[in-house]
Parts: structure tokens; C-alpha cells; sequence
């Protein structure tokens, strides 16, 4: 069931009057908020559900043993196993064994590795990495076990189960359990926040997808280097549009439920470089890969050389994580070199940040590399990924006095002047939570009415669903 259709929007409606009927019992409340995020994972699939209660006796379990014994040797090595077991398991079989096979070809050898036909249980990504944060908390003694329908309630949250944010554990399991009776937090703002994701999500996603991006990356070789170049920056804004859409969403709805997630984007095509972009998009899974990966393998503690190889290895992680392709491989492996790239020049680049508009130009460039990334993330295979770059080897001055050219240009302004566009965005939300609670209704109806009746028909999808 998606958030976005109509029959979740009925069912949290009449979820939402029974969880505040019961506001006086929080385990009352989290009760209802555990089965109704069980009936959400089931409507994906049984087998969803039943690896997500599998999952959590197993992560229960462990969690006993680490308070237990925290500190010892054997609680990461039994963390690696659950985890890594679970996504080889599901996610990475037929990838693994189809590379191991190719190898085995390669040295005239033939082979066939038994695979498991198992379809991915929808949110694995997202409660395997809340099990991390919570089973390493216990092992560094910053918590205790929860209690098995708290624990259950913190991987099963199903504002946040399908597509993230990442959460932490010390974070929610203090919301679940609170110290004071829970409430609406910021109704205002909760509301608005929904109200942009369904602009986000029903008109500037959709409409970018159908005019620009899905025609032309399906078949690149139809289509102009101007075209070509139109549809990346389109993906560049759909995946943003989408994937922020969502997290203003299940913002929206958690603080409807009284809990707080955590910040997942903060205007990244404003960054100035690739360090800072990845403090801006998706900021929960850059933190998570920061300390659950980078910081473990050494971080910088050994040396520059040491330091950048374990942050290319970090991003081809996070590469990984989003599917098991060599194009996502890929994408991981682009991010890796330009920010060890960036780390090498940045004290070079110090005079030139001084310079007049080489803030407009940093943006712009740092743009760009984003946006040619994400064609390894878009597509499908490395073959599709390399008709879309040799598509874009063609683009000339001459091909820029068109309608796409004017579009180009259109897209380069944005980007350019993004800061003064984000700071009328946020001026005008800001101020649309400033009028009083009677009138609000009226011009946040008439908002949403607008969108939808300019919108394509169908409930739009979640990209990072799928991860």
C-alpha cells in the first residue's frame, strides 16, 4: 500500500483518531503502532513480514547477549554475520554468484552456484541498518536492551521501515519509551510538509520522469546530445524531487504521531563541492556509512593514503548497499574518487574560493559531476550507462539553438541562483506556518487541490523504495 494513495490516506485517518483516543496509554499507543506497521510490511508480501519478525527475534537475541557481554570480541563478528548474512541472503546471491561464475569462465573452468530464488522483503536495508546502530550502541555500553515490542516497534516504525530515514537507536527507543505524555508535534508544519511532498512527488517528480527522463533512458540512441543532456539534469532534479518528497512525507506523519526523524536532505545541488553534498543529500545514510564504516575501517587516524582509501571503500559500500550492479558499484566508486580528489586539491583551492563568482562556479561544477553520476545510477546496465555518456560526446554549440538548448540554459540558471530560489522557498513556508490554525486549512486545501488537479494521473512510485 502507498503512502500516497487513497486508501492509506483513509486508513491513517481512522488509525490516527484511535492512536490519539488512546494518548493516555503510550503502550497502548505503541501497541497499535506495532501491529499497524506489521499490517503495512504485510501488504507488500508475507514474506516481508515474516523476515522482518525473523529478523527481529534474531537481532533481540543478540542484543540480550551484547548486554550481556558488551565489549566483547564475538558481539560485532555475531553483528556482521545477522547483517551480511541477511543482505547476501536476499539481495546480493544472484550477483555474487553470477560474478564468481564469470571468473571461473574466464580461467576455463565451468561452474554453477546454487542460488536461492527470493524476492527482497520490502525496507531490509533500512531495519538491518537500524539493527546495526542498535545492537553497536549496546556493545559500546550507550544503551541497554529494550524490551522485545519496543525493539520490535523501532525496526518495524512504519513511517520509516520502507524507504528510511536512517534512524538511530538511541534516538527513536527514547520516543517510543517517552518520559512524558506524547503529543501532535508542530501540526502546522506537519501538514505543510506533507503538502510539499505531494507537489514534490505527484507533479514535479512525475512530470520530469514522463517528459524527459523515461523516453530518453530507454532509448538514448533516438535522441539529441542536447536531449541526452536534458534528460540527466531532469533525473538529477526527479531523484531529488522524489527522494525528498518522500522524507517530507514520513516527517509529516511521524510528527503526527509525535515522534521527530532525523534531517535527510538540506538543499544539496547548493553544495559547493562533493564533501558538502553528501552533508546535505541523504544526510541519515551518510552519517550511518561515516560511523559504521569509514570511522571502523580507520577513517584518517593512518595516514592520508590510509585515510582515502577507506573512504573510497566507504562510498563503493554505500554503492552496494543501493543494489548489486557494477553500475551502482560504479556510482559508489565516482563518488569515492571525487571526494578523495577533492581532499588532495582543496588546499590548492583555497586562493581560487576567494575569487569573484567562485561560489556560482564551484556549484555549478560540482553539479555536474552529480548529475553524470547519476547516469550509472539510472540506468540499468554499464551498456545503457556508456549509450548515454557516447550520446553526450556529440554536443555542440550549434545543437544549443533550439527549444532543449533554452531549456539547458534554463536548467544551468537554476542551478546558479539555487540559494536565492531555496531562501524564497523557505520564506514562504516559514511564513505559511505563522497564520493561525482556523485559516490554515483553506490555503493548504487549495494547495493541494491545485496540485493534484495539475498533475498525471497514477500514484507515483519511491525510488529508494527499492533499496
Amino acid at each position: 500500500m502507498s503512502f500516497l494513495s487513497i486508501e492509506f490516506g483513509l486508513c491513517f485517518i481512522l488509525f490516527f483518531m484511535l492512536y490519539w483516543a488512546l494518548g493516555g496509554w503510550p503502550r497502548l499507543q505503541n501497541t497499535l503502532l506495532l501491529v499497524t506497521s506489521y499490517a503495512l510490511v504485510a501488504s507488500f508480501g508475507l514474506a516481508s513480514l515474516y523476515t522482518l519478525v525473523g529478523y527481529s527475534a534474531l537481532v533481540y537475541l543478540l542484543g540480550r547477549l551484547a548486554g550481556r557481554y558488551p565489549g566483547r570480541w564475538f558481539n560485532p563478528v555475531l553483528l556482521l554475520i545477522l547483517v551480511l548474512g541477511a543482505f547476501y541472503l536476499f539481495k546480493y546471491q544472484t550477483f555474487f554468484a553470477e560474478s564468481a561464475q564469470a571468473v571461473f569462465a574466464d580461467l576455463g573452468l565451468s561452474m554453477s552456484l546454487p542460488v536461492l530464488e527470493l524476492l527482497v522483503p520490502i525496507g531490509l536495508s533500512f531495519y538491518a541498518f537500524h539493527s546495526v546502530s542498535y545492537l553497536v550502541s549496546i556493545h559500546r555500553r550507550e544503551l541497554t536492551p529494550a524490551a522485545p515490542l519496543d525493539l520490535a516497534l523501532y525496526l518495524a516504525f512504519f513511517p520509516s521501515v520502507i524507504a528510511g530515514p536512517v534512524n538511530r537507536a538511541r534516538h527513536l527507543l527514547g520516543q517510543i519509551r517517552p518520559p512524558q505524555r506524547r503529543e501532535v508535534l508542530e501540526p502546522q508544519r506537519a501538514l505543510g510538509l506533507i503538502a510539499l511532498a505531494i507537489a514534490k512527488l505527484f507533479f514535479f517528480s512525475a512530470w520530469l520522469g514522463s517528459l524527459w527522463v523515461d523516453p530518453v533512458f530507454a532509448t538514448p540512441g533516438s535522441f539529441s546530445p542536447e536531449q541526452i543532456l536534458l534528460s540527466v539534469y531532469a533525473y538529477s532534479f526527479l531523484i531529488y524531487f522524489n527522494f525528498s518528497g518522500y522524507t517530507n512525507l514520513v516527517t509529516g506523519i511521524a510528527l503526527l504521531l509525535g515522534y521527530r526523524l532525523p534531517d535527510n536532505f538540506n538543499a544539496p545541488y547548493a553544495a559547493h563541492n562533493l564533501k558538502e553534498f553528501w552533508e546535505r543529500w541523504h544526510i541519515s545514510l551518510s552519517r550511518f556509512i561515516r560511523d559504521y564504516v569509514y570511522i571502523p575501517l580507520g577513517g584518517n587516524r593512518h595516514g592520508a593514503g590510509r585515510g582515502n582509501l577507506n573512504l573510497l571503500l566507504a562510498m563503493l559500500v554505500s554503492g552496494l548497499w543501493h543494489g548489486a550492479s557494477l553500475n551502482f558499484i560504479v556510482w559508489g566508486g565516482l563518488h569515492g574518487l571525487g571526494l578523495v580528489l577533492y581532499k588532495l586539491i582543496r588546499p590548492q583551492a583555497w586562493g581560487f574560493s576567494r575569487l569573484p563568482g567562485a561560489g556560482v562556479l564551484a556549484r555549478l561544477l560540482t553539479f555536474h559531476y552529480v548529475a553524470l553520476a547519476w547516469i550509472f545510477f539510472r540506468c540499468a546496465t554499464l551498456e545503457d550507462a556508456w549509450d548515454m555518456l557516447t550520446g553526450l560526446t556529440h554536443l555542440s554549440v550549434a545543437g544549443l539553438d533550439s527549444s532543449t538548448g533554452a531549456l539547458l540554459l534554463a536548467f544551468v540558471l537554476f542551478v546558479a541562483t539555487y540559494p536565492q530560489w531555496l531562501a524564497m522557498l523557505r520564506q514562504g513556508f516559514a511564513a505559511s506556518q505563522r497564520l493561525p490554525w482556523q485559516l490554515y486549512p483553506v490555503p493548504l486545501g487549495v494547495f493541494i487541490s491545485l496540485v493534484i488537479f495539475a498533475s498525471q494521473s497514477g500514484v507515483p512510485g519511491f525510488i529508494y523504495a527499492s533499496f
